[in-house]
């Protein structure tokens, strides 16, 4: 049986080994920290205990460059996303596009993501887009949106919504990286 230790994670993580310890005693009896943890154990806890052994319904809304992209990566599929739908409207981009995902025109969101039963939403629109977007996917009943947009977007009732701003992650990663070179 494979095992590994609150120290081995944290490395790997970048967590202190002890908030490890404290985060892994909410999922119950894993294993004993000094003799390391149950890897098949950790891993089937984990599943368990964050819901993510269920299969999760995901629309694409902005089939610009990164939306098209997003289209074609197979970890998603693999890790449990079914993209359902995607929508730009852009109606020569959803004809031309090749792809099993169906493709409608972002007037249909509401609809679709009602009818589809679609939980999560990822938005890759322009800034001056997003709000709306975001409206429509919200009236279609979507539980969280993953927005790339340039524009920040504020949580709605009910509606988790996680920014994604690659400027300011990479500013973030600068600063890290910066810092780490003074102290070297």
């Amino acid at each position: 049986m494979q095992k590994v230790s609150s120290i081995e994670l944290g490395k790997q993580l970048g967590i202190n080994a002890n908030s490890i310890r404290k985060d892994i005693s909410y999922l119950g009896e894993i294993g004993n920290c000094r003799a390391g943890y149950s890897l098949a154990t950790l891993k089937e806890s984990l599943i368990q205990n964050l819901n993510i052994n269920r299969k999760r319904v995901v629309c694409l809304v902005g089939l610009g460059r990164l939306g098209s992209a997003i289209l074609k990566y197979e970890q998603l599929s693999q890790n449990g996303f079914k993209i359902a739908a995607g929508f730009d409207t852009n109606i020569n981009k959803i004809e031309t596009i090749q792809t099993k995902v169906p493709l409608y025109p972002a007037s249909e969101i509401a609809l679709v993501v009602r009818r589809e039963r679609i939980e999560l939403g990822l938005l890759a629109v322009p800034g001056a887009a997003a709000v709306e977007t975001a409206k429509r996917l919200i009236d279609g009943g979507i539980r969280g949106i993953v927005n790339f947009s340039a524009v920040v977007l504020r949580p709605e009732k009910g509606v988790f919504i996680r920014n994604i701003d690659l400027v300011s992650e990479l500013r973030v990663i600068s600063v890290i990286t910066g810092f780490l070179d003074q102290n070297s």
